[in-house]
């Protein structure tokens, strides 16, 4: 299922349920790559209330290392614009280039421009796109659809 603007994601955002009431983060591994520290505190605090529990990666100089040894990880919450001239899509690639880590569904969060940046993350094989500012009351409900599988690729219009 694809969530556009004004979409719903089936029985995770039923009449009366409120996003911090949602069980399917709970106890869930998290990891957020992410230069921003008010956009990594934004995501950690809003997916640590559903009880997630989050692993960071501000720097993005050793991704691959803290992924490899923080597993079992559930999903990647991958920004596309990083320090170091290192782009999101290059982290996306060592990712995928290893055995351990391949399986786990990656989604980009970018403040780039959806029209250009979504195809490309279809292309190359993310899970969805959310882009930012990110809408903290639909945000546990993108992630946790992504991680049953259902398609995101979201952006405020």
């Amino acid at each position: 299922m694809t969530l556009n603007a004004g979409n719903s994601v089936g029985d995770l955002a039923r009449p009366g349920k409120r996003w911090t009431d949602m069980d399917e983060l709970r106890g869930k591994r998290i990891f957020i790559v992410e230069d921003d520290v008010v956009n990594m505190a934004v995501f950690a605090v809003t997916l640590r209330q559903t009880g997630a529990t989050i692993i960071q990666d501000a720097w993005n100089a050793n991704t691959i290392n803290i992924l490899v040894q923080n597993l079992p990880i559930d999903v990647i919450l991958l920004d596309l614009m990083l320090r170091f001239k290192t782009s999101g899509y290059d982290i996306f690639d060592k990712i995928q280039a290893d055995p351990k880590l391949k399986e786990i569904p990656i989604i980009a969060v970018s403040a780039s421009d959806p029209e250009i940046e979504i195809p490309k993350a279809k292309d190359k094989g993310f899970a969805g796109f959310i882009g930012k500012p990110i809408e903290v009351y639909k945000f546990p409900i993108q992630i946790a659809a992504c991680m049953k599988g259902e398609k995101v690729w979201y952006a405020q219009t």
